[in-house]
């Protein structure tokens, strides 16, 4: 059986409204009850954050940092199978230093992927309704985790995209200077799309058998990747030079991974265009369950799952089914609520009440 990650401790001070909270989740289920705006979202973010170092809910860290506090800590201990690891965060409104068991991680992949997790929030319904970015950065988390230096090329294509952007929007514009920088966007640009395509294809069976178990008809969901970028390096930097009189005109690059999306549609259609809220709801849950799938399928090690106000966001029948076949794939589970009869639906969970900021076991 895969090894299932699991949080054995967490420790937070000044993150957002939580002081100064010490929690010792269950290995399996875990549920966090109280009123909006007590901080239960906040905890859910503030583990999502030590392990990706980057806010489900797009904060900067300037927001994260608690009112009337200079520096936000977090302490937490992921154990798997016969592992365990100590990741420890400390951020200002300007810096950040995270390590994992007292060092700084040499490479990306191996501190993303020693704590991955999933998200379930209310803000993904934009997954099937939003902007692209959205969809890329559901498939860039997935990738830095289990592809050793993605991170690093998603990084290394971001800055010579800006530089060449940059030379783009000058008053004038050299094309020797521009087209420099064509051969590091075809190098990283090409394996970024390559990548994407990849796990794009492995999601589309994930999320279809996700969709059946949370009572969701899975073969009317498709998913796809859109993109205009070739993925060989050299027809790549062809199309850019091919591309650069477009370029020039609209003072941007037209082509590459940062244009491109992940097209889902329900029964045949583009999903935000025909599908019910409660669809939607179970088209984004079936997309982070297939995230979870794939991680665990790729990584050998079974994420967490954080669940946000599932209250509201599925409705009882779907909740059930998505809590049983969590507890039937073994995952631990954080659930928050506002609605203390979703106990019913985890009899067997730690239970613990979430209130200005504190969180007390119960």
């Amino acid at each position: 059986m895969t090894p299932a990650l699991r949080v054995a401790r967490l420790v937070v001070r000044g993150f957002r409204n939580l002081d100064a909270v010490s929690v010792e989740p269950d290995p399996r289920a875990n549920l966090f009850v109280g009123a909006n705006g007590q901080g239960k979202t906040s905890l859910l973010e503030a583990v999502d954050f030590v392990a990706t170092l980057r806010s489900f809910r797009g904060a900067t860290r300037s927001q994260l940092v608690g009112h009337g506090v200079a520096q936000a800590a977090a302490r937490m201990v992921v154990e798997g199978g016969d592992l365990a690891h100590e990741f420890r965060l400390t951020f200002d409104r300007k810096t950040r230093d995270a390590t994992m068991d007292g060092k700084r991680p040499e490479r990306a992949v191996h501190y993303y992927g020693a704590a991955a997790c999933v998200v379930f929030h209310p803000q993904d319904l934009d997954l099937v309704r939003g902007s692209p970015d959205l969809r890329r950065r559901l498939l860039d988390r997935v990738l830095v985790r289990v592809v050793d230096g993605y991170g690093e090329a998603l990084r290394s294509y971001a800055r010579a995209l800006k530089a060449r952007n940059a030379l783009l929007r000058g008053a004038t514009v050299d094309p020797r200077a521009v087209a420099a920088y064509d051969p590091m966007l075809a190098r990283f640009g090409s394996a970024i799309v390559r990548a994407r395509i990849g796990l794009t294809d492995e999601l589309l069976p994930a999320a279809r058998a996700a969709a059946d178990d949370i009572a969701l008809s899975g073969s009317e969901v498709s998913i796809a990747y859109r993109t205009k970028s070739p993925t060989d390096a050299g027809e790549y930097r062809e199309a850019l030079a091919r591309a650069y009189d477009t370029d020039r005109a609209r003072t941007l690059t037209t082509i590459g991974p940062h244009a491109d999306d992940v097209v889902i549609k329900w029964s045949g259609r583009l999903a935000r265009d025909v599908a019910s809220q409660g669809q939607t709801r179970a088209i984004a849950l079936a997309l982070r369950l297939a995230e979870l799938e794939v991680l665990e399928r790729r990584s050998g090690r079974l994420p967490w799952l954080l669940l946000d106000d599932v209250s509201s966001e599925l409705d009882r029948e779907r909740t059930a089914r998505l809590f049983a076949r969590i507890a039937a794939m073994e995952a631990q589970l954080w659930v928050t609520t506002t609605d203390p009869a979703v106990s019913a639906l985890l009899p067997d969970a730690k239970r613990f009440v979430v209130h200005a900021g504190t969180v007390n076991a119960q």
